[in-house]
This record gives structure tokens, sequence and C-alpha cells, in this order.
């Protein structure tokens, strides 16, 4: 169906967007309880609390609402692609699916300032500290050495 330059550009350009598609999906999740599973210890107010479920709410709710324009968008792009359309409409595609990965990204910065404005700047501070600890964690628990590496050969 296409010729092997052709094939290996769109493989390329769909991954590339099913990619930020993940990334859009994990970023909804990001949204998690977390935060407040520490309520107590980062001295969260009822009202912090009540106004943070808000702001994580309307962004879970704009990135599905984007993911699933971003999907729609793909799968008009892949059929563009498949009937080999003009070039200048492919582009426009190409123009309409980075646009919504621009909001996207742009909705999630602007609930994540929404989110530190929220906070005092002690609570800041210490739920950084939490996020690195947990991170820290986290690439240890993923680190593997390389006796284990060897042991599955």
């Amino acid at each position: 169906m296409f010729n092997k330059p052709i094939k290996a550009i769109a493989i390329i350009l769909i991954t590339a967007l099913s990619l930020t598609g993940a990334a859009l999906s994990s970023a909804e999740e990001k949204g998690d309880e977390s935060i407040f599973k520490y309520k107590k210890q980062l001295a969260i107010t009822d009202q912090q609390e009540t106004n943070l479920r808000s702001i994580i709410s309307k962004i879970q709710d704009t990135l599905k609402d984007k993911t699933e324009e971003l999907n729609k968008h793909r799968a008009e792009l892949n059929k563009m692609l498949e009937t080999k359309a003009d070039l200048a409409k492919i582009k426009e595609k190409l123009r309409t699916i980075a646009r919504i990965q621009a909001d996207a990204t742009y909705e999630d910065i602007a609930s994540i300032r929404a989110i530190e404005s929220e906070l005092t700047a002690t609570q800041m501070t210490q739920w950084r500290g939490m996020q690195e600890k947990y991170r820290k964690s986290q690439e240890k628990t993923q680190a593997v050495s390389p006796e284990q590496k060897g042991a599955g050969q």
C-alpha cells in the first residue's frame, strides 16, 4: 500500500502521536488521591481539600475530552494516510492534532499552578519533599543490579 519511506514515516508519526496520547492518559491519572493521603502531615484544611478536588476534577474532565478529541483526529489521520490523501489536508490534520496537544499541556500547567496557589509555601515545600522521596524510592525498586540482569539468562 505505501512505499517503504512513506510507510516508515507514517509508522514513526503514528507512534509519536500515540505516545503523546499515553502522556495525556497518565496526566489524567495524575490527579490521584496521593496528596489527600497526606492531608494531616501537610495540614491541608477542609477548604483546601475541596478546592484541590475541584481543580483535579476539572483537569481530569478536560484531559479526558482532549484525549477523545485526539483519538478521533488520529483515526482520521490514519485513514488519510491509508488513502494517500492530499498532503495539504494531512498537514492541516497534523496541525489540529498539535493544537489539541498544546491546549492539553497548557491546561495541565494551569491546573498545576492553581494547585500550587491553593497550598501554602510550607505545604508546597513539604509536598515536594514527599514527592522527591517517593520518586527516589521508585528508582531504587526499578533499578536492576548486574547480578539480577544475568540471573534470567
